[in-house]
């Protein structure tokens, strides 16, 4: 992400992890500081699937620090529900696929947003469009009125998608700011 630029990213999305069916912004500004968002790729990277459950693991060491965790799929609710039941998650998995014209084309092989082939994001496009690749991870800053992303980072490769350490080390960084 350039340095100084900051996006205002607002979502409500249906939730198939723990918690409401549907999780907002605006409620995760009203509880936490920052909110790590992790973009997962599909249920066919491993990956991902390594990420979702370290990020699981590390779930109260984000809440210590007032950061809210939240994975996102490029996929249905449904199946953000088989992740969090599958993994074990603690936290949010939600359900973020384009719709529309770009969706179809994913759908049809055609073009997608990340050149390895992922399908594309909608709520959290601009968070895609900040990572090299996915994995990947988007800090919100929500003290504020709007929450504001501070902070993108994926891998130059699939596996180097940041840790829960480093994801949180971000977040504490992109707050002292």
């Amino acid at each position: 992400m350039s340095d100084g630029m900051q996006w205002i990213v607002r979502f409500e999305l249906p939730n198939g992890g723990p918690g409401p069916d549907t999780v907002a912004s605006d409620d995760l500004a009203g509880e936490f500081d920052a909110v790590v968002v992790l973009l997962l790729r599909d249920h066919y990277c491993q990956v991902s699937r390594e990420r979702a459950t370290a990020y699981s693991e590390a779930f109260d060491e984000f809440a210590a620090e007032d950061v809210a965790v939240v994975a996102a799929l490029p996929d249905t609710a449904e199946r953000a529900g088989y992740w969090r039941r599958r993994y074990e998650l603690t936290y949010p998995v939600l359900a973020d696929s384009a719709e529309g014209p770009a969706a179809a084309e994913v759908d049809a092989g055609g073009a997608t947003a990340m050149t390895d082939g992922t399908p594309r994001f909608d709520a959290f496009s601009d968070i895609e469009v900040g990572v090299d690749t996915l994995p990947g991870i988007g800090v919100l800053d929500t003290r504020s009125k709007f929450p504001r992303l501070v902070h993108t980072e994926g891998g130059e490769t699939l596996q180097k998608c940041p840790s829960p350490s480093e994801a949180l080390d971000a977040a504490c960084d992109a707050l002292e700011t």
